[in-house]
């Protein structure tokens, strides 16, 4: 069994109105288009499964969705035009990644996101089914899990609790991430451990962000709340309210007079449906009286 750790760049069309003002005007089929984020560079690593190197891989795909790099991304990636001019076609990469991959490997990645784009870059071109990802592990999932992190710990962050050597300029290459991702994999690897992060039904897993959460409705049946300590049904004070990415609740238990703050992040599988993604805990009066004052005038709850 060997593990391969992918990592992808891509050209979107985020904040393209602050260099090109007209740019929808201009091309307004865009809005139609089902690919948000076009792939334009993978980077792959091979371990096997006692943590060493067997092969690497990289390369650019020439675009074909979007014409017009987004000078957003080419300051993110430092990728300019020239680098994608002898890119490949999205179907040729895929072709020839999976054949780096080989049968008996389980893909990796920081994040669910890079999986769930390169299954949607794939729907786009028509590519047809990806008989190499059977099985995949969230690489940030179970570091955040190993490292006992109270929130999704970034790549950058978790290479510097492990004291890893890091070039910071060197991020967002995608092989030199998919590279340090798997330093961070072999620090904290554990056979017997990560087989319990191991996903087998990869287009029903949670991977894709809501991004219209504004005008999202909750469905109140997978939103109630019970009360961590005692089990009882919670009212609460406070009703769900969206800060940012997640939807945060305050509230108290009638029966043990627990003070709880509840948490809902929703995402979407790439089969379509809606899943809950829930986090309560119980606070001190002290914790409660200054996350109600934080509720009520709009500050960020961390």
């Amino acid at each position: 069994m060997n593990y391969v750790i992918i990592d992808l760049e891509f050209n979107n069309l985020g904040e393209i109105t602050e260099f090109y003002p007209k740019f929808y005007e201009e091309n307004a089929e865009v809005l139609e288009y089902k690919c948000p984020n076009e792939i334009i560079e993978i980077g792959a690593i091979k371990l096997d499964r006692t943590m060493k190197e067997i092969d690497r891989f990289k390369t650019y795909i020439k675009p074909s969705i979007y014409k017009i790099l987004n000078p957003k991304i080419i300051e993110i990636t430092g990728i300019h035009e020239e680098n994608l001019k002898d890119g490949i076609h999205f179907k040729e990469a895929l072709k020839k990644l999976g054949k780096f991959i080989g049968e008996n490997s389980i893909v990796c990645s920081w994040a669910k996101d890079d999986i769930a784009e390169l299954i949607r870059n794939a729907d786009y071109h028509n590519y047809g089914s990806i008989p190499w990802l059977k099985e995949y592990i969230d690489l940030q999932e179970y570091c955040t899990r190993v490292l006992a992190e109270k929130r999704s710990i970034s790549l950058k962050n978790a290479l510097n609790k492990l004291k890893i050597k890091m070039v910071e300029k060197d991020l967002h290459d995608a092989l030199n991430d998919a590279v340090y991702t798997a330093e961070v994999f072999k620090r904290i690897y554990n056979d017997k451990a990560v087989k319990n992060f191991i996903v087998k039904d990869i287009i029903n897993m949670p991977s894709i962000m809501i991004k219209d959460l504004k005008n999202f409705k909750l469905d109140e049946k997978q939103t109630e709340l019970k009360c961590p300590k005692c089990g009882e049904k919670i009212e609460l004070e406070y009703p769900l309210k969206l800060f940012k990415w997640r939807f945060i609740g305050l509230g108290f238990c009638d029966k043990c007079r627990s003070k709880v703050i509840q948490k809902i992040v929703v995402k979407q599988t790439l089969a379509g449906d809606k899943v809950y993604i829930g986090n309560n805990k119980i606070l001190n009066d002290r914790e409660y009286l200054e996350l109600t004052d934080r509720f009520v005038n709009n500050k960020l709850i961390d």
